[in-house]
């Protein structure tokens, strides 16, 4: 999991650089001033491939500073995007191995949204909606799949008891129904992220107040009373 969590902090600090070097340069050249954040993203990139099991290319990326650009923006496209997809995904098969191997604390899987947390996961699914509504990179038919995904969650979210996993796993239905379409879909996988982590916002917060429902006990220092 730590490797997961560096890789998506290299995966965030690219799509700074590349969106730092789209508004600095014109549309027929590459601004090679970004050229070594570009290629030490290349290099971060096959290193977590090989330490998590992931393709990507293993050749370092040739020509010109301008042609490794494009090359290295190509392999993103083609391969990285995708990737906080698969992460998630594998997460919640970490989850979910250990909801099998404890299931007879299946009332511990519940999950009760409250007004604030239900109120902000129906904006972010609002937002996710529009994502879609608008997009010119889904087709017909994958973008009625996509809002099948969404609605799926948000009946899960409006109900009383939900189960935690069952709504992640939901989730995860949306990314993959999303498909991988470039720096065009990040918008609606921004989204779908932060659905994930208003749901896991919940859980934690239930899961503290359930560690914290007994009563505090007056510690008995009785034996230390001097008679």
């Amino acid at each position: 999991m730590e490797h997961y969590s560096t890789l998506l902090k290299h995966i965030e600090q690219f799509e700074t650089a590349k969106r730092e070097e789209e508004q600095n340069s014109d549309n027929s050249n590459w601004n090679t001033e970004y050229y070594k954040a570009f290629l030490t993203a290349d290099i971060r990139f096959r290193k977590a491939a090989a330490l998590v099991g992931f393709e990507y290319p293993e050749a370092l990326p040739t020509g010109s500073h301008d042609n490794q650009m494009g090359e290295i923006c190509k392999r993103y496209d083609d391969v990285v995007s995708g990737w906080k997809t698969r992460i998630l995904a594998f997460e919640l098969e970490a989850q979910a191995t250990l909801e099998y191997e404890a299931t007879s604390d299946e009332l511990s899987e519940a999950i009760v949204f409250d007004t604030e947390h239900r109120t902000g996961i129906h904006e972010i699914i609002s937002r996710l909606r529009d994502e879609v509504y608008k997009s010119q990179w889904l087709g017909d038919e994958r973008k009625q799949r996509v809002l099948r995904a969404i609605n799926s969650v948000q009946a899960e979210v409006d109900k009383e008891r939900s189960n935690f996993h069952l709504i992640l796993g939901k989730v995860v239905d949306i990314g993959e129904s999303l498909g991988q379409a470039g720096t065009k879909a990040k918008p609606a996988f921004d989204r779908v992220e932060q659905l994930a982590n208003a749901i896991r916002g919940q859980r934690r917060q239930a899961t503290a107040i359930e560690k914290d429902d007994d009563p505090l006990q007056i510690e008995d220092k009785s034996d230390e009373i001097e008679e």
